[in-house]
């Protein structure tokens, strides 16, 4: 299981809620300068292009993500891959407008690592600056990057999936499987800690907003023998100029049944190529 997020929010699994969810009320697609800059914006996703994506935000999103860079990372990090776009929608006026776009989407399931395909159906605003037409995509981090970095103890086997970097926030997905003979218990709420290589400690977010906090790993998550949970513990961290750096990751505590004390493992993560 794995609490995940969607392209909107760069977060997959709350933009599928959106395609299954009611269709919202909107009226049909209109012809102008409008529909043909969404068109041009999603025919930029599909074909990778992503500096010309990049180039078509609003002047606020453009300085949200620094660069194009660091906005394709966005989409790298979950392998992500735009296989469908059809606009079935749209409403508001002249001035600002939002377009539902009905997408196929491919990308990689971080809690079991396949590659997996969705119908889901998105919003995308486009809005007047300054005389000019742009896209208003927000929700997502400003910088994301896939790992595979793992670590064991006790019969637990750890391994990091994916940063995620928001102002405010470090979101890691991790994975956690019992390679061992009993149950153990999961509460890395307790004693979890993230630095990185320039002297930051982060503590993690623990509160009752389950958008950010993994409800099940605040909890407490016991894990059978062979099992395996995926979840996103948040760090509360500033945005970082450049978040290209060496983490150490400890997590526990963790109680193995029939032990004596708890205990807790540190992975370390190295820098995106």
């Amino acid at each position: 299981m794995i609490r995940s997020g969607a392209r909107a929010a760069c977060a997959l699994l709350a933009l599928a809620t959106l395609g299954v969810a009611r269709p919202p009320a909107y009226g049909p697609v209109p012809p102008g300068a409008m529909t043909a800059l969404v068109r041009r914006y999603v025919t930029a996703l599909r074909s990778g292009d992503y500096a010309t994506a990049f180039r078509l935000l609003t002047a606020r999103e453009r300085a949200y993500f620094g660069a194009a860079p660091a906005f394709r990372s966005v989409f790298d990090a979950d392998a992500f891959a735009l296989e469908r776009a059809d606009l079935v929608g749209a409403r508001g006026g002249e001035r600002a407008r939002v377009y539902f776009v009905h997408e196929r989407v491919a990308f990689v399931d971080h809690a079991s690592d396949l590659r997996r395909e969705l119908d889901l159906t998105v919003p995308l605003g486009v809005v007047r600056e300054r005389g000019a037409l742009s896209i208003d995509d927000p929700g997502k981090p400003y910088r994301a990057y896939a790992t595979d970095a793992q670590a064991d103890a006790d019969g637990l086997r750890v391994t990091v999936k994916k940063f995620d970097f928001y102002p405010g926030r470090v979101d890691v997905v991790v994975t956690f499987a019992n390679r061992g003979d009993g149950f153990v218990t999961l509460l890395p709420y307790g004693r979890s800690v993230l630095r990185d290589d320039r002297g930051g400690v982060y503590r993690p977010i623990a509160n009752r907003d389950w958008t950010v906090t993994d409800k099940h790993l605040f909890e407490g998550v016991p894990l059978a023998p062979s099992a395996e949970y995926t979840g996103s513990l948040a760090f509360a961290a500033p945005r970082f100029g450049d978040p290209r750096r060496a983490w150490s990751l400890t997590l526990g505590p963790a109680l193995r049944a029939g032990a004596d004390a708890p205990f807790a493992l540190t992975v370390a993560v190295a820098p995106p190529g």
